[in-house]
């Protein structure tokens, strides 16, 4: 039984223009391209992209990974100049942790 409050004819114009609409946007794609000249699939990424460098793993990294600590805690506790044109040293972690204390202290 047909819905009396349901028309066909609506449906099926809109239907017909989202159709028209499609076809619209395909054909003026094609003419664009045809308009640039470029060759099909020029929009396609090239598939001989070079490939990242694998990462460098190690199997036993327990040596450089000490080394690489003993470093870090080196510079932690040690004065040396990082810029010295511009002035800039580093000093090390308690001396710069007195100095924020200090400072703190004698802030308002």
């Amino acid at each position: 039984m047909a819905r009396p409050d349901l028309r066909g004819r609506p449906v099926l114009l809109a239907g017909l223009a989202i159709a028209a609409t499609i076809a619209l946007v395909v054909a003026s794609v094609f003419l664009l391209l045809r308009h640039w000249q470029l060759a099909p699939g020029a929009d396609r990424v090239p598939a001989r992209l070079a490939a990242p460098p694998a990462p460098a793993l190690q199997s036993a990294p327990q040596q450089d990974l000490a080394a690489y600590r003993a470093e870090k805690e080196r510079a932690l506790h040690t004065l040396a100049w990082v810029d010295r044109a511009h002035g800039i040293a580093r000093i090390p972690i308690e001396d710069a942790m007195e100095l924020l204390l200090r400072r703190a202290g004698s802030a308002p």
